[in-house]
């Protein structure tokens, strides 16, 4: 997995048990630079317990690089668990695109 060779995949561990995975690649979506969830899993066993927020707030205060560096991302309107994540661990909704079909 590329994600793991290029050291942006981070093990989500709460009381030494393996609870998920978090994956950030630099990048920019639209006008905010900063690092990009590639992919953030929970295993069902663990959910609800805001390991996802929780992990999210860790890279923001100790794995940026850079303290001006956002994470960023993007969630489908659907996924109502993944978006109260994001606005926990301190990630405003800060655009809204829809997209009509033609």
């Amino acid at each position: 997995m590329q994600w793991h060779a290029d050291g942006q995949l981070r093990a989500i561990i709460a009381d030494d048990a393996l609870v998920g995975l978090l994956a950030t690649v630099p990048d920019a979506v639209d006008w905010i630079s900063g690092d990009v969830v590639a992919e953030e899993v929970i295993d069902d066993d663990f959910s609800g317990h805001g390991y996802a927020a929780a992990a999210q707030a860790v890279w923001a205060h100790s794995l940026a690089t850079d303290p001006a560096t956002y994470l960023v991302g993007t969630i489908d309107h659907r996924n109502i668990a993944s978006r109260k994540s994001a606005e926990r661990a301190g990630r405003p909704r800060i655009l809204d695109d829809v997209f009509v079909a033609l």
